[in-house]
């Protein structure tokens, strides 16, 4: 009878975080999500040095879509080159920043608060 309740239940999971069941079984990927699957697939592991804020674009000036807290992991992505920030984790004044994936948030975080661990 357990059986029976959790096969629903793991196909409606799957279909939540963007993976179908196939014909054949196997989960397949939407092709919307295939970058962000290919950036976790390859993830270069991250931790942050402070608590710093995930933003939508790399400028402080951007939304905040969540806090990335000290000491925890995430994966980057790729560096990119954005607005300027000031006395930002130690240092006065950087430009660059990282693409980063954090608990399912992709967004922008300052290069010198985070480091590869």
């Amino acid at each position: 009878m357990k059986k029976l309740l959790i096969a629903p239940l793991a196909v409606a999971a799957l279909a939540l975080t963007g993976l179908v069941p196939s014909a054949s079984g196997a989960a397949t990927v939407k092709s919307d999500d295939m970058s962000t699957v290919a950036s976790t697939a390859q993830c270069k592991s991250l931790t942050a040095l402070s608590t710093v804020h995930v933003r939508k674009s790399a400028s402080t000036r951007s939304t905040s879509l969540r806090l990335w807290y000290k000491g925890t992991k995430g994966c980057d992505i790729k560096g990119v080159d954005g607005g300027s920030y000031k006395n930002t984790c130690g240092i006065d004044s950087y430009h660059y920043w990282r693409k980063v994936n954090y608990r399912g948030t992709v967004g922008y975080v300052p290069n010198v608060c985070v480091k590869y661990s």
